[in-house]
């Protein structure tokens, strides 16, 4: 994932070097947790120098990144998710192209970190040296040239990361646009499954499936997933012994015993397991899975056509 530095939170420097070693350590601790297990990016403005960054009198980020006094995990953490932190080539074209058309402002203060990760729909991460950049909302006025070169304006709302006990509820919102973006268009699936669907895995044949379902019941199994990526959540989150999955099958040892071939798919290593239990997708689709009780993972092998049991044969 990728997230944007937010510059106005460099403009009150530390009074001294410890709260600046801190303040960059709250930084890296709070965009870890915000990815998680997902590789992170943080990016810059084009006229911004990260490493530049003015921490307090005469120590810039730089020198954290090489103060012997500094956790070295977390300096090696933020060497490693900044190597290309100016607008990098993974932003996409409409992106830049529509940054370079708006201003952003909060409280008049032009705010274009902030203005780039709304347009990436993403989260900024500020420095805590200020009370209002610990705010999770930040309010910007948005103003850009339109397609028939008219102004345009309105009031927007930037997500901000500065400490990483805000981390569980940016994801949380992170994950809601994301999947509001799918919900609009429900064939990217395949592409935005892991994206939208974080506390799942998907095996290595889940795209082909995929690919031949119909449109409308590609919009029934996003449903259904958001069920079973909830439960797998709340799974992690309560620290609870299995997951609790809502209107979900075993199948009967009859059918296992008669169509159990049927049930065999390969896991997202490659690797070809047996995935039993199912979620219903109305009466005519299925979800196959597996529970990986060790890694707390609810793994999916198999999305498509109910699959012949012993009573009825498809």
């Amino acid at each position: 994932m990728t997230v944007v530095f937010n510059e106005l939170s460099a403009g009150d420097p530390a009074s001294n070097i410890y709260d600046a070693r801190e303040r960059a350590a709250n930084m890296v601790q709070a965009i870890a947790a915000l990815a998680g297990e997902r590789p992170a990016r943080l990016t810059t403005i084009e006229s911004f120098d990260l490493y530049g960054l003015l921490l307090t009198d005469g120590y810039t980020l730089h020198h954290w990144l090489t103060d012997q006094a500094v956790d070295r995990d977390l300096q090696a953490l933020l060497w490693a998710i900044s190597t290309k932190v100016a607008f990098d080539q993974n932003v996409p074209g409409a992106v830049k192209d529509r940054f370079s058309l708006s201003e952003f402002h909060y409280d008049d203060q032009e705010a274009a970190g902030l203005g780039l990760a709304y347009l990436l729909g993403t989260a900024a991460v500020s420095l805590l040296s200020a009370e209002w950049w610990v705010r999770v909302h930040l309010r910007l006025r948005h103003t850009w040239i339109d397609i028939d070169e008219s102004v345009r304006s309105r009031e927007v709302v930037a997500l901000n990361i500065a400490d990483r006990n805000q981390a569980e509820q940016v994801h949380d919102e992170l994950l809601k646009l994301a999947r509001d973006e799918l919900t609009g268009n429900p064939t990217g699936l395949a592409d935005r499954k892991q994206e939208c669907f974080p506390h799942l895995a998907f095996g290595v044949d889940v795209d082909d499936q995929l690919s031949v379902l119909p449109a409308d019941v590609i919009e029934q199994v996003i449903g259904k997933l958001i069920v079973l990526d909830g439960a797998v959540r709340d799974w992690r989150r309560n620290a609870s012994e299995s997951p609790v999955l809502p209107k979900v099958h075993n199948e009967s040892e009859p059918t296992m015993a008669r169509y159990g071939d049927r049930r065999v798919f390969r896991d997202r290593h490659g690797d070809v397991k047996e995935f039993r239990p199912h979620a219903m997708v109305g009466s005519s689709y299925r979800i196959h899975f597996v529970v990986d009780q060790r890694n707390k993972v609810l793994e999916i092998g198999y999305i498509g056509k109910h699959l012949p049991t012993a009573n009825v044969s498809h």
